[in-house]
């Protein structure tokens, strides 16, 4: 029996699209208007949970194990926040 992991304390931009039901776009539109806090790291966004916690409510505690998104497909997926997509990098 394995014990679950800790929620992190940082969301990236898909798992706050996919709690708020919301496309990505919207997501940086929020960070931008200051309704959730976040912030770059490299070319990555990542949103604190406690502000989406603020805005929603508490995030349910198998959302993680849920929504766990593989780093292949996450490789895959264009970047939205600056209206253009960007070529996935493939290894």
């Amino acid at each position: 029996m394995s014990t679950p992991k800790e929620a992190p304390l940082l969301l990236t931009v898909r798992e706050v699209s996919i709690l708020l039901r919301v496309q990505r776009p919207k997501v940086y539109d929020l960070i931008k208007d200051g309704a959730v806090d976040g912030f770059k790291v490299g070319a990555d966004w990542r949103v604190r949970r406690d502000s989406i916690e603020r805005l929603i409510g508490a995030i349910p505690e198998d959302f993680f194990e849920k929504n766990r998104i593989d780093e292949e497909e996450e490789e895959t997926q264009p970047e939205v926040a600056s209206g253009k997509a960007r070529p996935s990098v493939m290894s």
